[in-house]
């Protein structure tokens, strides 16, 4: 088996987005940076501040414009991100035809992710039945442990015209014997994403006080932290392209 090299994954997607940038930087904004804002800004205040005792009393407050873009939101985000899977897996395909692809190819994605809700869902309602906090536990260990597994999926579905059951046991497979690479990527590149979130909402929400007040600071924060998302999913994104890549050379 070969070994798998993240640090040349990094090199050859750095050398992607220096080449084409000027394709999957407007995705990344129009598909997941300007929904997931519109969606930060129509949650209102009041909501981002209620405990957790208090979230069942105030859910029917959620604005409708909110509840659209709940449900619109992933749509748009998994859209866009098949799209960009197909920029950097396909080679001289447009624009054009990689969001007619992506979007096609959703209902794959939406389907396996649903089976992954499932599989996960059997261990938190054994061990929630005994405690909450060994559930929560329980969860963040089979989902640390599936991201890693896993990490191949999107990558399969925008590649292979496979099923969601096929694409996941294709992820599945892939991924076989590389779980420790695997989930070191996964968190590493979750921590400078998370970071960048941070920065883009303090620098953007200080200029949005100058500027306006506290409510424009928390609207411009929002907008700033939505955009470093968005440009931090588009780099995991084509990183994990390229992991798919050695994968896939690696089995053949």
């Amino acid at each position: 088996m070969k070994s798998l090299s993240i640090g040349k994954a990094s090199q050859d997607a750095g050398l992607f987005l220096k080449r084409e940038a000027g394709l999957v930087v407007p995705i990344a904004l129009l598909f997941t940076g300007i929904p997931v804002a519109l969606l930060l800004q129509a949650i209102p205040p009041s909501l981002r501040r209620v405990g957790a005792g208090e979230a069942a009393t105030t859910q029917a407050e959620l604005p409708s414009i909110a509840l659209l873009l709940l449900f619109l939101c992933p749509i748009l985000v998994l859209g866009g991100s098949l799209a960009t899977y197909a920029l950097a897996l396909r080679p001289g395909i447009s624009v054009g035809e990689a969001l007619r692809h992506g979007f096609r190819r959703m209902p794959v994605a939406l389907g396996a992710a649903l089976l992954m809700g499932l599989a996960l869902a059997v261990p938190l309602l054994v061990f929630g039945a005994l405690s909450p906090a060994a559930a929560s536990g329980v969860l963040l260990i089979c989902a640390l442990f599936l991201s890693a597994r896993l990490l191949p999926l999107n990558a399969v579905v925008a590649d292979r015209p496979v099923g969601a059951v096929a694409a996941l046991r294709e992820s599945w497979m892939l991924s076989r014997g590389h779980m420790a690479r695997l989930l070191a990527f996964v968190v590493l590149i979750s921590i400078p994403i998370m970071i960048a979130q941070l920065v883009g909402q303090t620098l953007l929400g200080l200029v949005g006080f100058a500027l306006g007040g506290k409510d424009m600071a928390q609207q411009a924060g929002d907008v700033g932290a939505a955009l470093a998302l968005s440009l931090g999913q588009m780099v995991m994104i084509v990183m994990t392209a390229f992991i798919y890549r050695q994968l896939n050379a690696a089995r053949s």
